[in-house]
């Protein structure tokens, strides 16, 4: 028993090590490895590019991809940006959003950030990318990754229908041009209103960081109550948040109830972290048309609203009811009436 314990446990952790691909400088999967060839300039013994620039530096980055499998590869090579994800994750997107928030995005950087490497079975090739500051001043730190995708060979129609499995890997490279002071983060409200997510509704707010430094550890709590009664209706809470330099943090605070009713709504956030302590307090009016759009794209909301109107429509076909039959009592009435008049005149002759 304690053998096939023991080899049931081997087995599981040799499927974990197949299975998942980690972001690191040497990182490994069944079809390609990833290896970074780290420059003089590396300031720190990290496995990913954690480099000291200046606004003239030029220089070219070296990642050697190798192809472990025995098949031909062509793997996609791209130059991605760092941002905040609603998840409360620090992740990696080719749109270049750093600016909007008063910063630099990592690929406005690197001349070439896409390119399409063709490996043959066992071979190994270098590939550059082109740093080159341009000029570009900064107080803190530039996150991003070089990420390679393997490109899904072509399949017949028979093999389309089986699942097929892409290969990613993400080297990562942090920019610095001091590395004995970083600014602090200053984060600020956005905006805040109610949204549908995943099937439900919620009060959606932007969190801004508009220093170049990122910064986690970070526990959240908002709370959502009625302006009219002061009663909670919602929130939301969390632990071990992250935000990246110059992004927004989206956080979705969920309503208790499954139908948004209209009004007026009082949102307080909370976020704590060692770099400090931040509140913020809103407001969200949400009028009659806006809470039956959002409710419609609910789950439970469209139910309702579909319930609702069936009652109306019974109502309403249980007034013209009404309306005919009374309508029918008159005439029945006046025809009553008619033939009384008739019958008394008949009388009187």
């Amino acid at each position: 028993m304690k053998k096939q314990i023991k080899c049931f446990v081997l087995i599981s952790f040799f499927i974990s090590l197949c299975c998942f691909t980690k972001v690191t400088g040497h990182a490994q999967t069944t079809r390609f490895t990833v290896t970074p060839e780290l420059p003089q300039n590396q300031v720190s013994d990290v496995s990913y590019f954690d480099l000291l620039v200046n606004h003239e530096t030029e220089q070219n980055l070296t990642v050697a991809l190798h192809n472990t499998s025995s098949e031909p590869l062509t793997i996609k090579a791209s130059a991605l940006n760092s941002y905040t994800a609603s998840t409360g994750i620090i992740a990696y997107q080719a749109e270049q959003t750093a600016e909007e928030n008063q910063g630099i995005s990592f690929s406005e950087l690197i001349e070439n950030p896409r390119q399409t490497i063709q490996l043959d079975p066992g071979e190994s090739r270098q590939v550059h990318f082109t740093l080159s500051m341009k000029a570009k001043e900064f107080a803190g730190e530039i996150l991003g990754v070089f990420d390679f995708e393997e490109e899904p060979a072509e399949t017949t129609e028979s093999q389309q229908t089986n699942l097929q499995a892409n290969y990613k890997i993400q080297q990562g490279i942090r920019l610095r041009q001091n590395v004995a002071t970083m600014p602090d983060p200053q984060l600020s409200l956005v905006n805040s209103e109610a949204v549908e997510r995943y099937g439900s509704t919620a009060l959606k707010s932007r969190i801004r960081n508009d220093q170049p430094t990122a910064f986690g550890n970070i526990t959240v709590k908002t709370v959502i109550r009625e302006q009219d009664s002061g009663n909670k209706v919602g929130g939301f809470s969390a632990e071990n948040f992250q935000i990246a330099p110059n992004s927004v943090l989206e956080l979705f605070s969920a309503f208790d109830q499954n139908i948004l009713e209209p009004g007026t709504y009082l949102l307080r956030i909370e976020l704590n972290a060692p770099k400090g302590t931040w509140v913020f307090e809103d407001s969200v009016v949400v009028d009659r048309k806006q809470a039956n759009l959002i409710n419609r794209q609910t789950t439970l909301g469209a139910a309702y609203l579909q319930k609702q109107y069936w009652l109306y429509a019974g109502g309403l076909l249980l007034f013209l009811f009404v309306l005919l039959l009374l309508f029918i009592l008159y005439r029945r009435r006046k025809k009553a009436e008619a033939d009384v008049r008739l019958s008394v005149q008949e009388e009187s002759e």
